[in-house]
């Protein structure tokens, strides 16, 4: 197939991860730290069997892949915490922080030199930050709200976790780094049990089967948009920007919306065009 029908796969599935995590949230498992927990064990179940079979080993640098993990541990606390709180509608735009997030770690830790016109898109990402948080209210004040600041120290915590593995692969093969990094993340997720040990018993298949169906889309996004990169860069990642979670929300709250989130069409006027300049301003950034 071509690379843009695996980058449209991955751009789909991504965007389904997205919605089930919000339908999860709302409707099956009302713990956060149990669904956190068990989001990263079933990620962990499909990495393994792909890792051995692609002959993944011990690593020959420990360090950055101990890093990488924690930082995965701490952006799947924040991201499921902030899921509970935000608007899927709200929340995706927040994902084009990471690529700010990302310069500033370079430049800080790899000496990598801003520009003005990185500052200047820096700002223009926030500003579009700020209005993609507007509710019926249209105030300002919406982005300064706890659950906003959770949001996007996610999306620092995932720009870390990024540069960890970009370490993490310099001295490891990427299936051993895979492998031995959803170890470490889960490992590092233990501690959470205390929050959700009463909860675990009241599980049943029914509410444990759609973090099983994110863990087979969350692969088949990591493969297919794998393919779609390694063939061409730009275009993977314009489609890859393709705001689909936001666009399937929309679709909801017109003909369902009592299901995720309903708000006037000026709301969502507001935050699809915010969302389409972040995204242009992060792709600037990205180059």
């Amino acid at each position: 197939m071509p690379f843009y029908v695996y980058a449209w796969i991955a751009c789909f599935a991504s965007a389904s991860t997205v919605i089930i995590t919000k339908l999860t949230s709302k409707y099956s498992i009302k713990n956060p730290w149990l669904f956190n927990f068990l989001w990263a064990f079933v990620i962990l179940l499909f990495t393994i069997p792909l890792s051995i079979y692609n002959h993944a080993g011990f690593p020959k640098d420990w360090l950055p892949i101990i890093i990488a993990g924690v930082f995965g541990a701490l952006w799947n606390i924040l991201y499921i915490q902030s899921m509970y709180k935000i608007d899927v509608s709200t929340l995706s735009p927040l994902f084009n922080f990471r690529l700010v997030f990302a310069v500033i770690i370079g430049s800080v830790f790899f000496q990598e030199q801003l520009t003005s016109y990185q500052f200047m898109l820096f700002i223009a990402i926030l500003i579009g930050g700020i209005f993609a948080t507007f509710d019926e209210r249209l105030s300002i004040k919406s982005f300064f709200k706890p659950a906003i600041g959770i949001g996007l120290l996610a999306m620092l915590f995932l720009a870390l976790n990024n540069a960890s593995i970009k370490v993490a692969l310099v001295h490891n093969g990427i299936w051993t780094a895979n492998l031995w990094m959803s170890i470490v993340t889960v490992l590092t997720l233990l501690p959470t049990f205390y929050f959700f040990k009463k909860d675990v018993s009241k599980v049943n298949f029914k509410q444990f089967l759609p973090v099983l169906g994110m863990g087979v889309l969350q692969t088949v996004t990591n493969v297919a948009g794998n393919i779609a990169y390694s063939a061409n860069l730009s275009i993977t990642s314009l489609i890859m920007a393709v705001p689909l979670s936001m666009i399937i929300v929309f679709l909801f709250s017109i003909f369902a919306p009592s299901i995720l989130e309903k708000h006037p069409i000026k709301v969502y006027v507001i935050r699809f065009s915010s969302a389409l300049f972040m995204i242009w301003a992060a792709l600037q950034l990205s180059r």
